[in-house]
């Protein structure tokens, strides 16, 4: 049967996906009815895209010890809200100072960025950013934004799986998505152009019965279980079955490896590494 699935190893993740593709339509091949999807699901599916390339961009080019940092604007009564054409500025001149200093110590400065419009309507600037002495960042913010430093820096944890922060970032894209509604990109995200954009492996599937419903985890990895979907009829895979999860790397066993090496503890084998299905 022509199903198609695609692996993307990202970082210490690996994306699984299978789904038909009409590309490899043989005879005979029965599927759900295809409708059309209505402006809410396509913006769903527009979603989910989003989400997957920018979780992709992320875990391939991110980790431990990387930032999240929020730069603030500090709001005086009775004054107007930034507008975007100056956070653009301000943005443009943050990045300058850091490609700066990030050179001065001999470091290349990679970074994703998104604004945000907040709730009660304050802006903000999310980046996610590769590691460096955070008093560099407030000079950086110092510079940029008229002699203000508040910048909010978040470490990135061990699980090198950042779908979660991912997710955070496009919410506040999907508010405003177009200059009428108030978008401050005309992007969901900017990035740096020196990130590592990891290619896909695509194989076609032809055995039926290897085209399986449940996600199978492999040696060294455990299934993200909050990022575990299947089904049928869907308009986004043109009415037939789909299946897509995300594989972590466990760090915990490679922490084990690392100090067995060391010959501070005895190394677990095969049968103690975290395996789900």
């Amino acid at each position: 049967m022509p199903y198609l699935e695609r692996i993307t190893v990202a970082g210490m993740t690996i994306e699984v996906e299978r789904y038909f593709s009409s590309r490899y339509k043989k005879p005979g091949i029965k599927r759900g009815d295809k409708v059309k999807p209505t402006t809410e699901q396509q913006q769903k599916v527009n979603t989910r895209k989003a989400e997957r390339e920018l979780r992709i961009l992320m875990n391939a080019n991110f980790a431990y010890g990387d930032y999240h940092i929020v730069l603030d604007y500090i709001r005086k009564k009775g004054e107007p809200p930034r507008s975007r054409e100056q956070m653009r500025k301000d943005m443009d001149a943050f990045l300058r100072e850091c490609r700066k200093q990030y050179r001065k110590l001999g470091l290349e400065f990679r970074y994703i960025h998104v604004m945000e419009i907040g709730d009660k309507g304050a802006r903000h600037h999310h980046l996610v950013i590769n590691q460096i002495d955070t008093k560099i960042l407030q000079e950086c913010w110092y510079k940029a934004y008229e002699g203000h430093n508040r910048v909010k820096v978040y470490p990135l944890d061990d699980s090198g799986n950042y779908a979660e922060l991912a997710a955070y970032f496009i919410k506040y894209t999907d508010k405003h998505r177009t200059a009428e509604d108030g978008a401050l990109q005309g992007k969901r995200w900017n990035c740096s152009k020196n990130l590592v954009r990891p290619e896909p492996e695509i194989r076609i599937i032809s055995d039926r019965q290897q085209f399986k419903t449940e996600p199978t985890a492999i040696k060294g990895y455990y299934i993200d279980k909050n990022h575990v979907s299947w089904g049928m009829h869907s308009p986004e895979y043109y009415g037939y079955g789909y299946l897509r999860y995300i594989l972590v790397k466990d760090s915990s066993q490679e922490e084990v490896k690392a100090k067995s090496r060391k010959g501070g503890i005895k190394c677990m084998g095969s049968s103690g590494l975290r395996q789900q299905s």
